[in-house]
C-alpha cells in the first residue's frame, strides 16, 4: 500500500514542478535573452515485488533550457556586420549631406570665386569688381574652413564614441567574469544554472553589437570571450580591460589598447560591432575627405597664387599671393627614439594625392609608402636642406634636421590640415594681377609677314622676366636675341626666355624685330584675369588631367556613392540579422501557445495524481476498518 501512496506522491511533485517551470516560461516570454526552459522525466528505479518489479514513480531528472550554439553563433556576427555597417553608415550619410549641399555649398562657393574673376576680367580697372573678388576668395577659403572644422568635429565625436564602446566593453567583460564564477560553482550540483546562463548569453550578445566577439568553454562551465581577431577580453575569471591610448602620429585621435597587449594599439584587429565602424568611419570616410578637401584647397592656393606671381597689378608689379594655406605635415612617431623632425613641401601640385605616406628610417635608408595603397614611393635624395627626399612621382620634397635613429617612423599628410588653414593673404584690391605680365609687339619697319603671340609665363620666379627683349632675323631662317647668337628659326616654334614663351608665325625677312617687354602700364589688360578665371576647368591636379571643378564633383560622387554602399549593405544586412533573430527565437523562444498547451496537460496530470491519491486513501482507510472489524 505504501508504493501507491509512493507513486502518487511523486507524480504530485513532478507535475507540480512541471507547473511551476511552464509558469515561468509564461512570465519571462518578454525577458531579453531569455531562453525556453522544458523539464524532464525519467522513471524512479523499480521496487521488488516478490519476484517481479514493479515501478515506482516518476522523478524530476532535470530542467532543460532550449539553447542552440549554433544559432546564437549566427545572431552574434550577424549583430557584430550590422553594427560596424551601422555605425559607418552614421558617418557617410553626414558626409555625403555636407558635401551634397547645393545653395551655400563648396560648388557655389567655388563657382562665385572664379566668375569673380571673369568680373575682373570684364573690367580690369574696377575697384568694386577687384573688391567683390576678394570676398568670394574669403567666402570660399571660408567654406573650406567650415567644412574641415565639421570633419574635425566628426572625429571628435567618433573618439567620444570609442571611449563609451571601451567602458561598456570592459563593463560587460567583469559582469561575464562574474557570471563565470558563480556557473563554475554552480555546474558542479548537477543541475545547470539556466538563469545563470541566459544572463551571461545576454551579455555576449550585448558585446557583440559592440565588438565582433568568439568564445571558447571550459570543462567548469566557464567561457572565455575574445574580441576582433582573438584579442582576449575575458579568460574563465580573468578579464583583460580595454583602454583608449593617442594614436602614435595624431595624439587627437583615439585608438583601443588592451592590458592583454601591454597597452599597445589592438584598432587593426577590430573590425566588426559598433568599435569596429568608428575606426572605420575615420579611416575610410572621415581623413579621406579630409585629404581630399585638403587637395582641394592646396590646389586652389597654389594655381591662384602661380597665376598671380605670372601677371601685373595696378602698380604695374608682380602679383603677391592671393591665398595662404598650411604646409604639409610630417609627424614623428611616438615610438621614435630621438628627436629628428620632418618637414615637408610640395613641389609639384599636379601629382599631389590625397594620400598619406609613411616615412620609415632602417638600415641607414629611407622608405616611403603610401598607406591607401601599401606600394613604396621611389625617393631620391638624402634628406637634408641641400639635397632632401625627393618624391617627384607624388610632388613632395622632405627635408629631415638630422640623422633619424634606425626605425624611426614619420606620418607624411601633404593635404590633411590644408582645407582648415587656407586663408586670403591678399587685402588690396590693387594687388590683384589682372594683367599678363609681359607684353609682345612686332616692329612697324617690319616687312615680312611674320606675327608674334602674346607671352606667356612660365617661370614667374625668374629675376629677367619683366626684362626687355629684342628678337631680330638675320636671315628669313635665322634669329638672334638682344644682337647675340643666331638661333634656327622654325614658324610657329616656341621661344622660350627669361621665364616666358612666345611661338612667331610665318614668313620673316631680314631685319624684322620683335620685343617682349614688361607690360607695366597696361592696366586694361585682362590677360591674367582670364588665365585665372580658366583655372576652373584648366587641368592642375593629377599630372593636369583633372580641374579644381573637376577635383570637388569627385569629391561629392565620391561621397555620396559610398553613402549608398553603405546603406545598401546596412539593409541587406538588416534582412540577415533579422533572420537570425528569428532562427534564435525558434529553438529559444517562448510560445505562448505550446505553453498553454503544457498548462493544460500538467493541470490533468497533476488531477489525475491527485486522484489516485484519493483512490489509495480510500483503500488504505477500508483496509484499515476491515481490520478493525476482524479483531473488535
Amino acid at each position: 500500500m505504501s508504493s501507491i501512496f509512493g507513486i502518487d506522491l511523486s507524480a504530485l511533485q513532478a507535475f507540480q514542478q512541471a507547473i511551476e517551470v511552464t509558469s515561468n516560461n509564461v512570465a519571462n516570454a518578454s525577458t531579453p535573452g531569455y531562453d525556453e526552459e522544458s523539464i524532464e522525466f525519467g522513471a524512479a528505479l523499480p521496487q521488488d515485488a516478490g519476484g517481479f518489479a514493479i515501478g515506482s514513480g516518476v522523478d524530476v531528472t532535470g530542467v532543460q533550457r532550449a539553447y542552440s550554439q549554433a544559432a546564437e553563433t549566427q545572431l552574434n556576427t550577424s549583430q557584430s556586420t550590422l553594427s560596424q555597417l551601422t555605425s559607418l553608415q552614421n558617418y557617410t550619410s553626414q558626409i555625403d549631406n555636407l558635401f551634397g549641399t547645393t545653395a551655400g555649398g563648396l560648388t557655389t562657393a567655388l563657382q562665385n570665386y572664379y566668375s569673380g574673376w571673369s568680373a575682373v576680367a570684364d573690367d580690369p580697372t574696377s575697384t568694386a569688381a577687384r573688391q567683390a573678388l576678394l570676398g568670394d576668395a574669403s567666402a570660399l577659403s571660408a567654406n573650406l574652413n567650415s567644412t574641415s572644422s565639421q570633419l574635425q568635429e566628426m572625429n571628435s565625436d567618433v573618439n567620444t564614441r570609442i571611449t563609451a564602446d571601451v567602458n561598456q566593453i570592459n563593463s560587460i567583460g567583469t559582469q561575464i567574469s562574474t557570471l563565470n564564477a558563480q556557473i563554475a560553482q554552480s555546474t558542479g550540483s548537477g543541475q545547470a544554472p539556466n538563469q545563470l546562463l541566459d544572463q551571461r548569453d545576454e551579455l555576449v550578445s550585448n558585446l557583440s553589437q559592440l565588438a565582433g566577439v568568439t568564445t571558447t568553454s571550459n570543462t567548469d562551465g566557464s567561457i572565455n570571450v575574445y574580441l576582433g581577431n582573438g584579442q582576449p577580453l575575458v579568460l574563465d575569471q580573468n578579464t583583460y580591460a580595454l583602454s583608449t591610448v593617442p594614436n602614435q602620429f595624431n595624439a587627437s585621435q583615439l585608438e583601443v589598447a588592451s592590458t592583454a597587449s601591454d597597452g599597445a594599439s589592438i584598432s587593426g584587429s577590430i573590425t566588426s560591432g559598433d568599435l569596429g565602424g568608428l575606426l572605420s568611419a575615420r579611416t575610410q570616410a572621415i581623413d579621406p575627405a579630409l585629404n581630399q578637401l585638403g587637395q582641394i584647397a592646396t590646389a586652389v592656393a597654389q594655381s591662384a597664387n602661380t597665376q598671380q606671381a605670372s601677371g601685373l597689378d595696378l602698380n604695374g608689379d608682380l602679383g603677391s599671393a592671393l591665398f595662404s594655406v598650411g604646409a604639409p605635415v610630417a609627424t614623428a612617431s611616438s615610438a621614435n627614439t630621438d628627436a629628428t623632425t620632418a618637414s615637408v613641401s610640395i613641389s609639384n601640385v599636379g601629382a599631389l594625392t590625397s594620400d598619406n605616406y609613411l616615412l620609415s628610417y632602417n638600415g641607414g635608408a629611407y622608405t616611403l609608402t603610401d598607406t591607401t595603397t601599401g606600394a613604396n614611393v621611389a625617393l631620391t635624395g638624402a634628406g637634408t636642406s641641400t639635397s632632401p627626399l625627393t618624391a617627384s612621382s607624388v610632388g613632395l620634397s622632405i627635408v629631415l634636421s638630422g640623422t633619424p635613429a634606425s626605425g624611426d617612423q614619420f606620418l607624411v599628410q601633404p593635404t590633411a590640415q590644408a582645407a582648415g588653414t587656407i586663408g586670403v593673404a591678399l587685402t588690396d584690391p590693387s594687388g590683384l594681377a589682372a594683367a599678363g605680365a609681359v607684353q609682345s609687339s612686332a616692329a612697324d619697319t617690319n616687312a615680312g609677314s611674320a606675327t608674334i603671340s602674346a607671352g606667356t609665363v612660365l617661370d614667374p620666379t625668374n629675376p629677367n622676366l619683366l626684362n626687355s627683349t629684342t628678337i631680330q632675323f638675320l636671315t628669313p631662317t635665322t634669329y638672334s636675341v638682344n644682337g647675340a647668337g643666331s638661333f634656327a628659326y622654325t614658324s610657329g616654334g616656341n621661344v622660350d626666355l627669361n621665364g616666358w614663351q612666345v611661338q612667331i608665325t610665318g614668313t620673316p625677312a631680314a631685319g624684322d624685330t620683335f620685343t617682349v617687354q614688361s607690360n607695366a602700364g597696361g592696366t586694361g589688360d585682362n590677360t591674367n584675369a582670364l588665365a585665372a578665371a580658366n583655372q576652373q576647368t584648366t587641368g592642375v591636379l593629377s599630372n593636369g588631367t583633372i580641374s579644381v571643378s573637376g577635383a570637388v564633383g569627385a569629391l561629392i560622387s565620391g561621397a555620396g556613392a559610398q553613402a549608398q554602399q553603405v546603406n545598401t549593405a546596412q539593409t541587406a544586412q538588416t534582412a540577415v540579422n533579422t533572420q537570425a533573430s528569428t532562427n534564435v527565437q525558434s529553438v529559444s523562444g517562448v510560445d505562448l501557445d505550446d505553453e498553454a498547451a503544457n498548462l493544460m496537460q500538467w493541470q490533468q496530470a497533476y488531477q489525475a495524481s491527485a486522484q489516485a491519491l484519493s483512490v489509495a486513501n480510500s483503500l488504505f482507510t477500508t483496509f484499515m476498518d476491515s481490520i478493525n472489524g476482524t479483531y473488535s
